[in-house]
């Protein structure tokens, strides 16, 4: 079964449920940590839920979803974030500030045995629509324990999956987030979806490929058909260069996946090339250090675990990508993309392309500077090389205008309908992994 993510946001709630509420965020961010705790000491599950139920006065359900939300973490975590940390350390937030954001979040696993979720459920009264919170307050007054926060879901999703959260047959799992600013709750519901309502994967289209150029701190791309370009661009993940193994882990997901949410944009299959870095060696030790610790192999297995991904070489695009930089006013790593997805659909087009005599008259120093998508020299303003694009829900900030609009025609790329596609209307997309 497939899982969906459904986004709402709490949108009424009084005084004295908000109190409650907070009561509940500190109840529930301490039960992690103690868990956190036990776990690096030994302690065996059944026993720290146990604890957990007797020193934090949290029911078996919140104590049960408090330990598994920590089960998987790492060792040397720290709770709230790193950054938080060194505000309150800095002196830059309050002591009461530090631990308000520390206990910024609430998970609440469903069961199916009790029709969706026992401890935080979705309800429905005529048009509004509630979610009932264990507070877990005791008083003599047993409806002092709920509280009922009004809820707003996009009506995309309370018209198609409504039936999953009301029902009452369909188990779902809530995450309630306090936003930094204090400024309200987010909420995010989680629910299978039953085979017959779970959307097919998109198949990606014959003779379409996402080739990718994997560089030191960032993965350049280009989805091509067999005569044409159709997007290229850019993913940074800088971070990889310098961060922690478990850290550098979660950056290659995060990657990983931005590359199989465009690949899936333009239906494309996703190819990436054998780069042996053990060869490669320079006279300037920071390259050699930078390029030595690409973790190329380790991107590689989640790629095709994540894209199914496919290994293929990419023998001499990087040379025929200088030479095509000057030409179609990119970056030298896109047009190396461009070029490997050439190579990938039409190998004789690729061995053409590198013995045409148009790319030999190009002078050197004429390629451009890395990753920005614009030429050294300074342009005037109102050239148009780069801009703001929306294309198909996607957004590109950087597009090269077509021919007549930026660049001047070159003599012979007419011949070229590949080469001419690169040059001409091409949305150039650039994504940040944060």
């Amino acid at each position: 079964m497939s899982k969906l993510t459904i986004p709402a946001v709490i949108t009424k709630i009084n005084q004295r449920d908000q109190a409650q509420l907070e009561n509940l965020f500190r109840q529930f961010g301490n039960a992690r940590r103690r868990a956190y705790t036990l776990k690096q000491q030994g302690v065996p599950k059944a026993e720290i839920e146990r604890l957990l139920q007797e020193q934090m006065g949290l029911n078996s359900r919140y104590t049960k979803d408090a330990h598994h939300s920590i089960e998987n973490l790492p060792t040397h975590v720290t709770f709230g974030g790193l950054k938080l940390q060194r505000l309150r350390e800095q002196g830059r937030i309050t002591a009461e500030e530090y631990k308000k954001r520390r206990n910024s979040l609430i998970i609440s696993r469903g069961d199916k045995t009790k029709k969706g979720n026992l401890n935080t459920r979705i309800t429905k009264e005529e048009a509004r629509i509630t979610l009932r919170i264990n507070t877990l307050i005791t008083t003599n007054d047993s409806s002092e324990r709920w509280i009922h926060p009004e809820i707003f879901i996009p009506e995309k999703y309370l018209k198609r999956y409504q039936h999953l959260l009301l029902d009452g047959r369909f188990p779902y799992t809530v995450v309630l987030k306090r936003r930094d600013d204090d400024r309200g709750y987010d909420v995010r519901i989680t629910v299978e979806l039953p085979a017959e309502e779970a959307e097919p994967s998109p198949k990606p289209k014959p003779g379409r490929v996402m080739a990718l150029d994997v560089n030191a701190g960032h993965v350049d791309f280009a989805v091509a058909e067999k005569n044409r370009v159709l997007a290229v661009g850019k993913i940074n993940c800088h971070e990889v260069q310098y961060a922690s193994t478990n850290k550098t882990n979660n950056l290659l997901h995060k990657t990983a996946s931005k590359v199989r949410n465009i690949a899936e944009h333009y239906g494309a299959r996703v190819v990436y090339g054998k780069l042996y870095t053990q060869w490669f060696r320079s006279k300037h030790h920071r390259a050699n250090r930078r390029v030595k610790r690409i973790p190329h192999h380790k991107f590689g297995s989640i790629l095709k675990a994540k894209c199914g991904a496919v290994e293929r070489s990419e023998a001499y695009t990087t040379k025929l990508g200088e030479k095509l930089s000057p030409l179609v006013g990119l970056d030298v790593h896109k047009c190396a993309a461009a070029a490997f997805a050439l190579k990938v659909l039409d190998y004789e087009g690729f061995k053409t392309l590198r013995s045409s005599s148009l790319l030999d008259e190009i002078p050197r120093g004429a390629a451009l500077d890395e990753g920005v998508g614009s030429l050294r020299r300074r342009l005037s303003v109102g050239s148009g090389l780069t801009a703001l694009h929306q294309d198909q829900g996607l957004v590109h900030d950087e597009v090269a205008l077509i021919c007549n609009g930026g660049y001047s025609e070159i003599p012979g790329i007419r011949g070229l309908s590949f080469l001419e596609s690169l040059k001409t209307n091409l949305p150039c997309l650039h994504v940040k992994i944060c």
